[in-house]
Parts: C-alpha cells; structure tokens; sequence
C-alpha cells in the first residue's frame, strides 16, 4: 500500500446526491448484473494452481537466519498428488533422498542469493518457487574490557566526523535519568574515549545529532530526563557542534520550537542548501490552543540558512505513523545526505506492539511517497540502526513489545527482498542484550555499537564494532 504525502494537503471531497428511489424490480436487476460481475472478477482474480502441482516446503536451514558460509546444503519436502520427477535450480539438479525429501549444496555470493527452484511431476504441471537467502560475512571486536568508555550511557547519540572521530554526546546512566551535557570523543586509531573541553548548551537525552556537509554536528530534540511527564521537560533550543573549534553555539529556530524527544533527524542536502527532516517522537502534538504531550505521528521539515533554522513546515506536519523510539535510515545514494530513500522500522504507537516498517522516497515525482514495507521479524523499540550498503540496513538490540526486556539479538533488512534476516546465530551470541544504544557506521565500514541500557535500567559502557559484508 502507498500514500502521498505533500507539504500542501489540499483534498476537497465531493459528496454526490443518492438518486431518486426506483421500483424495486428495477433495482434488483442491475444489482444481481453487479453480483455476478463482481463473482466473476474475483474468481479471475485469484491464482489457478493445478491440483498435481508440486508444493515445495524449505526443511534445513532456516532461511529466516542470514547465513555465514559460502555454501548450503538445501533440503526440500516437494509434494505433489502425483509423482515428483525432478527438482532443480539453475542447472543444479537435486538429489531425491525418499519420503518426498530432495537436497542440493548451493554455492552462495555475499548478499541476497535468489533461488528459481523447478518441480516437475509426472505428467502434470511445472512449478517455480522463489527461495531467497542472504549470506553475511561478519566480524565482531569488543573494547569493552579495556574500558575504552569510563562510564555507562543510553539515549545518547554517536556521530563519526570526517577524520574518524567518534563523538557521543548527551545520553544518561539511567532509562528515565537526567540527560547529559557531556560530549565525549574516540580520535580514529585510539583505545579510549576523552572527554571534551565544552560542554552542551542543554542537558540532552534521546535528542538526535545529525552530521552537517561542513562536519559540525546539529544537535536537536531531546528531553532534560529520559521520562517526562510534561512538555516544560523537552528541550527546545537548537546547538551546533563546531570539531575546530571545540565548542557549542545556539542555532535560532525560526517558526514554531521544536518539541519532541526519540524522534529521527536526516539531513538532505538540495542544490546546496541544507534540509533538515524530523519524524515522530515523543512531544508536544497540539502546540495550540496549548500543548499536550503525546506520541507525535508528524514530519517537518527547516532549512538550515546563515546558522539559523526556518520551519518549512507548521508546527505539527503533514501525518506519517505513531512512531517513536524508531530508526530512519538511509537506503541509497553514498548513505549520508545525499540519500533520496529512507528506511523507517519500529512500532506504530497507535496500534499496541504492531511493528511498523516504512520507506520514504523524498525523489518521488509526485511528491515524498511513503511505502508500507513488511516490519521487522522481531518487533522492538529504541533499537539502534545503520546502514551497511546500498538497500541492506542492519538492526540491533531495542526492547521487546513481547515482555518488555533488552534484546541481544539483530536483524538486516534487503530492499530487494523487502523483507528482513535474523543475524547469523554465531553474531547474535555476540551482542550485548541493550536498549537505547546506538550504532554509527565508521568510515571504514565497520559499526560501532556504543552503550545503552541492561534490564535492571542500568547504563552499560559496551564499545563494539562489527563488520557485515554483503557485496
């Protein structure tokens, strides 16, 4: 299902007059015509299969599992009514192991594998079934042990600049703590994090830090605890970064402040101005005749110009999805701000636990077109995301919607199969069960995964990095 989405959302509806009542034997006929048209364009509608066709079911692996290895031995239980003759995919012929059981080694590439899988029955029909399996090749380094990060934190944000830098600023010890003013920074090649002369403006938790083309960092959102219980608590003074000179400046908003926290925050960059896009979050989602904290479903867009932010939107924007605590993240272009396409993962708010996953194309003719994409396997919230290569983004950890606990698991998401991978188990036993984490792709590839908070609501100082390789 798509929707449009446009910056000036002018619908008009017209409601057209009933028509006169007819007698009854007039309208029983055209309704009956209407019936059995409608009967007969369902019935076209709807799949012929023929009953001796095969039907083929995956018994090992399990291909909701990406997969490390260069090559898989694939088992299938092909059934039919009639005798299944053959099976094959890609001039590999399967071998018949009995009790309707086929198998075959497949030779896999990194990245998404697309199987055509042939079945032929005796004197019947011939099927084609579509298998996908991903293959990630994947590494895993762990700093915690040598306390690269003196200190547990959650709800921050990490940043890499263009040198390698990896800055974290704000975040808390504890889930509904004071946010922080600490920026603390990683040079490229070193061992352990060192804190910064300056501090920020505003003490900050689950804002977002967007990486601007001239490599300071805008800083937006958040709130001065990680539960609020009123909108006084978000924080609606913008700051810029500058890495030369180390300290931190206010950034004018000018329209309506901004007034929300676990939000998402991308960077576009058109004809060489800067466009600033904010989706979701918890805020203020009324502003007049007086605010009202709640889970905003809204996006809006500033330009950033001479320092200053001009809203380019009304205070709450055109409507997406009850989003909050979710992740966007970019799908195409060099992955930064020259992205056109953006994946959207988490939990529509609205609906309970219902996952949500969208992909927002901001270069679509008609406007920014949002797509409503299967959501991720394992339905969680404040997980943190990076992208690995074009159409591939990678998930990890977030809270459960099921019990309400840290995952340690991780996911990756294929464009071209529209749907997501469970991490190789080998890689799921490596990460650290956390939410409200954060994962920064480095400039070599690798992702950093830093902090975030354990079950009992403690801060941890995981510093990880992980590689996928999927090209």
């Amino acid at each position: 299902m798509k929707r449009l989405v446009h910056w000036a959302l002018l619908r008009t509806i017209v409601y057209h007059p009933l028509p006169l009542a007819k007698p009854s034997f007039v309208r029983t006929l055209p309704t009956i015509i209407l019936l059995l048209l409608t009967l007969l364009n369902t019935a076209c509608d709807r799949p012929f299969r023929d009953v001796g066709e095969a039907a083929v079911e995956v018994i090992s692996p399990d291909l909701s599992y990406a997969v490390d290895e260069e090559r898989i031995s694939l088992e299938l239980r092909v059934t039919s009514v009639r005798d299944v003759t053959r099976v094959s995919s890609g001039g590999i012929e399967f071998a018949s192991a009995g009790s309707d059981t086929w198998t075959a080694e497949l030779d896999l590439q990194p990245g998404l594998n697309r199987f055509l899988v042939e079945s032929v029955v005796d004197d019947g029909p011939t099927a084609i079934d579509t298998l996908d399996v991903l293959r990630v090749d994947w590494s895993f380094e762990s700093l915690t042990a040598s306390r690269p990060l003196l200190f547990g934190s959650g709800g921050h944000t990490s940043s890499v600049l263009s040198d390698g830098t990896l800055a974290l600023i704000g975040g808390s010890a504890m889930p509904g703590g004071p946010g922080g003013f600490d920026l603390w920074k990683l040079p490229d090649g070193d061992s352990r994090f060192i804190p910064s002369r300056n501090q920020t403006l505003a003490p900050r938790i689950g804002h977002t830090a967007s990486v601007m083309p001239d490599d300071r960092i805008l800083i937006l959102g958040g709130g001065i605890f990680g539960n609020i219980e009123t909108v006084d608590a978000l924080v609606e003074q913008a700051e810029m970064y500058d890495p030369v000179e180390d300290r931190f400046t206010n950034v004018p908003v000018v329209g309506p402040p901004i007034r929300r926290m676990y939000h998402s925050s991308i960077v576009r960059t058109i004809q060489g101005q800067q466009f600033i896009v904010l989706l979701g979050g918890r805020g203020d989602t009324r502003y007049t005749p007086e605010s009202e904290l709640g889970i905003r479903q809204d996006m809006r867009t500033f330009e950033l110009r001479n320092d200053s932010l001009f809203a380019l939107s009304p205070a709450v924007g055109p409507f997406i999805r009850f989003v909050a605590g979710h992740t966007q993240t970019a799908l195409n272009g060099n992955l930064t701000d020259q992205a056109s396409a953006y994946l959207v993962a988490g939990i529509d708010l609205d609906h309970g636990s219902e996952g949500v996953s969208l992909m927002m194309d901001f270069a679509a003719p008609s406007g920014i077109e949002s797509s409503d994409w299967p959501p991720m396997i394992v339905p969680r919230i404040r997980h943190a995301s990076a992208a690995v290569a074009p159409g591939y983004v990678a998930h990890f950890g977030g809270r459960s919607t099921e019990n309400d606990i840290p995952l340690d698991s991780g996911e990756i998401h294929v464009s071209a199969a529209e749907k997501s991978f469970l991490f190789p188990p080998g890689l799921q036993a490596s990460l650290t069960a956390s939410y409200g984490g954060s994962a920064t792709r480095m400039r070599d590839g690798r992702i950093a995964l830093i902090g975030g908070f354990d079950e009992a609501g403690n801060g941890l100082a995981v510093v990880d990095f992980v590689s996928l390789t999927v090209q």
